[in-house]
């Protein structure tokens, strides 16, 4: 997987959960974010892998009952803010 195309995947999993909520947290988009996670991580990307994880963490929690989908929000917010302000071609001028 490339920069881009993590960015894309991304931006489609932000958009998917910003329009549906937590409500009815589907276990492949957290599968999804697992492997993109992990995709990120041999690019470079360490920040991006931090945040998708706390997404993914965070998603897992408030589907057992032990988060609130406030939480869920707020993570997503900052994975948002970090794919929109990603660089083409450099990961780490954040």
């Amino acid at each position: 997987m490339t920069i881009e195309e993590v960015k894309i995947e991304l931006e489609k999993i932000v958009f998917d959960l910003t329009s549906s909520g937590f409500d009815n947290i589907d276990s492949g988009t957290v599968e999804k974010l697992e492997k993109i996670a992990a995709s990120a991580g041999e690019l470079g990307m360490m920040e991006g892998k931090k945040l998708i994880g706390n997404l993914s963490r965070a998603m897992e929690a408030i589907k057992e009952g032990k988060s609130l989908a406030e939480s869920g929000a707020l993570r997503l917010i900052a994975l948002d803010f970090y794919v929109k302000n990603l660089p083409d071609g450099n990961t780490e001028d954040l």
